[in-house]
């Protein structure tokens, strides 16, 4: 049988999480002796090595960045290759792109998939350009929200009374940089999200916008919650699952 990790609570039921690294974490109540849980373990071992298997693929396919130039980059599902230029030839070739997205030296050449950092390639230490890239993605991150939220508040809202749900009112939007969570709704109408959303395809960030805004309607993960959410988003159960399945993806460091 395979060796776990096992957490006991107050909980009620027992629960299998598969860490990053392939680790087995059980969630267990504090009453269940330890061979009902080794049988439960025995029971889902297929399913357990299902999802170790899927968890390796990803690893595998998870960009390791270095930061140095040909390194890739998504922005919005697409991969950017980063290229260094000096500042002069930035400045030109920005006035002959429409579409670029500028920040702090960093820009997006669209037609070419290209992430372009003014610096010179001998001056580009590995620890600055992590710290730009970085920095465009929470710029980008700031824009995209709330944006998104403006779009979708309306429709939420009219679907929430269509269900005889009150919707609550919006406060503040925060953008953050977290590990475990996509993202998050108070109780006081403040959404919070992971700016790491804006690497994945458009369709997944809205997805996660739809279901913090629904939560203004239900503080919770009814059914009705999920009608709410099913009712803006058909397709929320593919969306919801290629994040579960590609959150590696978007890892940002280790």
């Amino acid at each position: 049988m395979e060796a776990y990790q096992l957490t006991r609570s107050k909980r009620k039921s027992l629960s299998i999480v598969i860490g990053k690294d392939g680790t087995i974490q059980v969630k267990a109540p504090n009453w269940l002796p330890k061979y009902k849980i080794d049988q439960f373990i025995q029971q889902k071992s297929e399913w357990i090595q299902e999802k170790q298997r899927e968890l390796s693929l990803i690893e595998q396919k998870k960009p390791a960045h270095t930061f140095r130039e040909g390194d890739g980059f998504l922005f919005q599902g697409e991969t950017y290759r980063l290229r260094f230029r000096s500042r002069s030839r930035q400045k030109e070739q920005l006035d002959r792109e429409q579409t670029a997205r500028v920040y702090k030296g960093v820009a997006l050449e669209e037609r070419e998939k290209l992430m372009y950092l003014e610096s010179d390639l001998e001056k580009a230490e590995a620890s600055l350009v992590e710290q730009s890239i970085e920095e465009w993605y929470l710029f980008q991150a700031k824009q995209i929200f709330p944006e998104r939220v403006s779009q979708y508040y309306p429709l939420v809202s009219r679907q929430a009374q269509s269900q005889g749900a009150e919707i609550g009112p919006l406060n503040r939007i925060s953008i953050r940089s977290q590990k475990t969570r996509w993202g998050s709704c108070s109780s006081k109408g403040n959404l919070n999200f992971n700016w790491r959303l804006v690497m994945a395809p458009a369709e997944i960030l809205d997805y996660v916008v739809v279901h913090e805004l629904c939560h203004l309607a239900y503080l919770n993960h009814s059914g009705q919650f999920w009608q709410l959410v099913s009712s803006i988003l058909p397709d929320c159960r593919e969306r919801r699952s290629w994040l579960k399945a590609n959150g590696l993806l978007l890892e940002w460091k280790d």
